[in-house]
């Protein structure tokens, strides 16, 4: 976990790198090595990471495995993203050069990670998707799906999965994400708004039944894009008290094959 003093340090730092380089909402990380004088290598790294910031000789440079990032994707942006993230943290940028820190390259994925790795792509989502800017694009939906969520992927350039997460932190609606492989909770993530209610589930357990993602690896041709309504009961055990428990539920999933999740949107009106 990043503590929020950790985290307005590092919002602050990535935040202030994004004004001085975007072109509409999309940052413009190009620039910002062209800036600092990183040069960009993209090779067939084979499984050895998606991307790597590197020290030698007195200077960065920062290597790109093509082999899962093509040139100019949403995934390879937020892989730079990441790695100007060690660069642009002190600590990071400090430990690489002085050898405190051993280079290590980077990989998507949503646990297990270490401090520095948790850092730099909570960097890489501020640097990507900045607040102020990401929540006015947001307002301009008057109502929640899906749909608003891949706007604003297509339009600050950032696959579905950090976009979700984002949203979750800065967005302008409470929602509640869970991601989930081969019918087995993985992650979550929730916004701060969103009713603090129990679990129908746990991380690393399977999904329960009823919800529109349990169906999908239940059932065959049950892959159902669209909005659907669903009981608060479905995933959570609501609190007899919170009179948003008599609220509509609705739940969406994103199936993505490039990072191997389905995700499901779960909201209110």
């Amino acid at each position: 976990m990043i503590t929020d003093q950790r985290k307005r340090v590092i919002s602050n730092i990535a935040e202030g790198l994004a004004q001085h380089h975007y072109k509409g909402n999309a940052t413009n990380l190009l620039a910002i090595l062209s800036s600092e004088g990183i040069p960009v290598y993209r090779d067939d790294y084979e499984d050895a990471f998606e991307g790597m910031l590197y020290f030698s000789e007195g200077t960065f440079s920062l290597h790109v495995n093509n082999r899962t990032n093509v040139a100019n994707s949403k995934r390879e942006r937020f892989t730079l993203a990441h790695e100007i993230g060690h660069y642009s943290i002190d600590e990071h940028r400090l430990g690489l050069k002085y050898g405190k820190l051993k280079p290590h390259g980077s990989r998507l994925t949503l646990s297990g990670r270490d401090p520095l790795e948790l850092e730099a792509d909570y960097f890489a989502s501020c640097l990507l998707m900045p607040a102020k800017k990401f929540q006015t694009h947001a307002a301009k939906r008057k109502r929640f799906s899906l749909e608003a969520i891949q706007d604003l992927s297509e339009s600050f350039q950032v696959s579905v999965v950090p976009t979700v997460i984002r949203f979750s932190e800065v967005g302008t609606h409470e929602i509640f994400a869970v991601f989930s492989r081969n019918n087995t909770v993985e992650w979550y993530a929730k916004s701060n708004d969103f009713p603090d209610w129990p679990f129908q589930f746990k991380v690393h357990g399977t999904l329960p039944p009823t919800t529109v993602a349990g169906e999908f690896y239940r059932k065959t041709d049950a892959k159902y894009t669209g909005v659907e309504k669903v009981s608060p009961q479905d995933w959570f055990y609501p609190f007899k008290d919170d009179s948003r428990a008599d609220r509509q539920m609705y739940e969406q999933c994103y199936y993505s094959d490039s990072y191997g999740y389905t995700i499901s949107l779960v909201w209110f009106d």
